[in-house]
């Protein structure tokens, strides 16, 4: 019994409520860690999308730019008029020759179009759509 007496030389120590405390503090701390780093929240931010410009010029559609990434040839151009139908793709010229949509580049409606309805153009790219613009048939 006398060697454990050794050490009660002080009667100051950490009481055992705060022990336990401090302990669910630093477990919860260390959960959440695990939880972001898991989570993917510490990961890289979210990929941009690729978005096309385009406006009605005359009686085809002028794209004006793409950003966010390149189009080398988009899945479907599509022309749906104010009722919904489909009035089928649209040729995309490439003006500058490189393959890919790109600022400059034109679009030329479909035949069989009614003259002055309006139609909504859109771009399909892996099923989504980059791009939409209105066009009113000439």
């Amino acid at each position: 019994m006398k060697a454990n007496r050794k050490f009660k030389e002080d009667g100051e120590a950490v009481s055992a409520v705060i022990g336990v405390i401090l302990m669910v503090a630093i477990t919860v701390a260390i959960a959440a860690t695990v939880y972001v780093y898991v989570s993917g929240m510490l990961g890289s931010g979210p990929s941009a999308s690729v978005t096309v410009s385009m406006i009605q010029t005359e009686g085809y559609i002028s794209i004006q730019g793409v950003e966010g990434g390149t189009i080398a040839s988009p899945d479907a151009i599509t022309f749906v008029n104010s009722t919904g139908a489909d009035k089928g793709d649209g040729a995309w010229v490439d003006v500058d020759s490189s393959g890919d949509v790109s600022g400059g580049d034109t679009i030329s409606p479909p035949t069989g179009l009614t003259s002055g309805e309006k139609y909504t153009v859109t771009i399909v790219e892996n099923d989504d759509a980059v791009g939409t613009c209105k066009f009113t048939a000439p």
